[in-house]
Order: structure tokens, then C-alpha cells, then sequence
């Protein structure tokens, strides 16, 4: 039974690791792909994005943006709070392009006309319930636990180091 466990704790932690691995390997090679990965905390997408999902983006100029795109913007309501939401109507006014846009899931387009100056991140694809993941690896507590099971697997591989059994040499060599 002993074995079991231990082999099963070894298992657990070695499928733990390499998922978050992957995951972080992941995000970096998007990041370096020139894509930001974007969380979605509404249902105002659904279904082309659910909640909890992860809205992959990459940056365009914002004249190429066309009806029917998802964009993501900074909210003009909410500083710091961003909006990914499909463009319905594009139109044409004295201080350049101004876009309306729409949540798929809700019944009227949204308060604003907004105007995009440079880039906007125009979503390229999804990955349902990835964005909880991105969401709570921000999260103090968890950042937290990261750092103290890493601190823990160092301890233990250090005190492991210095209590291994030396090899005896073989009598004659």
C-alpha cells in the first residue's frame, strides 16, 4: 500500500507539473506570437465565447476592423476594464471611424460609439474555460501557494541532496 502511495503522489505531481508547464510554455509562445490572451467574465458573448473562457487576440490597426469582427477595448465606462464584444455597425464622422458594437448574447447593442486609435486586439480564436485558469493565476493566493510549493520542492530536494546515503566503495578498488 506504501508503495501505491508513493507512486501515485509522484504520478499526481509529475502530471501537476507538466501541465502547468505547458500551460505557461503556452502562454509565452502566444505572447511571442504577437497574441494576448484576454479572460472573459460575462455571458455577454455567449455562445461564441463562454464565461470563464479564454479570448486569444492579436493587435491590427484599428481601420481594419470590419462588421462582424470581436474586438477587444478598454470599457470608455470603467477604466482599466476591458470589453470583447462583435462590431455591428461602422461609421464614418468628422474626427475619423467610430465602431458600435454588440454582445452576441444580449439583446441590444451596447451604450457607446467608440473610437479605436492605433491598434485593437481583434479575436483570432478561443479556448473554453482556459480565461479561470489566466484569471486565478493573477489571484495573491494562488500566486502565493505557487511560491511556497516551489519553496517546499526546493527544501525538500536540498535536505534530500545532503541526507543521501553515500556510496560505499567497493573493498579493492
Amino acid at each position: 500500500m506504501r508503495r501505491f502511495i508513493k507512486t501515485a503522489s509522484k504520478v499526481t505531481v509529475v502530471l501537476v507539473s507538466g501541465a502547468t508547464v505547458a500551460f505557461a510554455l503556452a502562454y509565452v509562445a502566444l505572447t511571442v506570437a504577437g497574441y494576448k490572451p484576454v479572460a472573459v467574465y460575462s455571458g455577454s458573448m455567449v455562445p461564441t465565447i463562454p464565461v470563464g473562457g479564454l479570448a486569444v487576440d492579436r493587435a491590427i490597426p484599428a481601420q481594419d476592423v470590419r462588421v462582424g469582427d470581436v474586438i477587444t477595448f478598454t470599457d470608455p465606462y470603467v477604466k482599466g476594464r476591458f470589453v470583447t464584444h462583435r462590431v455591428i455597425d461602422v461609421l464614418q464622422t468628422p474626427h475619423g471611424l467610430a465602431y458600435r458594437t454588440k454582445g452576441d448574447a444580449n439583446p441590444a447593442r451596447d451604450p457607446w460609439t467608440i473610437r479605436l486609435a492605433g491598434q485593437v486586439g481583434r479575436v483570432s480564436f478561443s479556448v473554453p474555460y482556459a480565461g479561470y485558469i489566466l484569471f486565478y493565476a493573477h489571484t495573491r493566493e494562488v500566486r502565493s501557494l505557487l511560491i511556497l510549493v516551489a519553496a517546499v520542492a526546493l527544501l525538500v530536494g536540498m535536505l534530500r541532496w545532503i541526507w543521501r546515503k553515500e556510496a560505499i566503495a567497493p573493498v579493492g578498488a
